[in-house]
């Protein structure tokens, strides 16, 4: 138990040296994206798929369980659809 309270404590560090604070995405506005499939590409846990939606190819996310907040999806995207 005194293990898990000294793993609550860490912090995890970027390059720079500031504390890393994960970016979930709340959700894709569907209205703004284009389905560039940018996203689909850089997502290293492939929470991100293409899916069909109101006649249109967007990018869905299908897995949100496994994503680890990286933010790489609300970055590389060029229409800022991420929520």
């Amino acid at each position: 138990m005194g293990e898990l309270k000294s793993l609550r404590k860490q912090v995890i560090l970027c390059q720079d040296g500031s504390p890393f604070v994960p970016q979930y995405p709340g959700g894709i506005n569907v209205e703004k994206c284009t389905g560039c499939g940018e996203c689909v590409e850089i997502c290293p846990q492939k929470c991100i798929e293409l899916k069909e939606v109101k006649g249109k190819k967007v990018a869905v996310i299908t897995k949100p369980e496994l994503c680890i907040g990286d933010g790489f999806c609300k970055i590389v995207c060029p229409e800022d659809a991420f929520l």
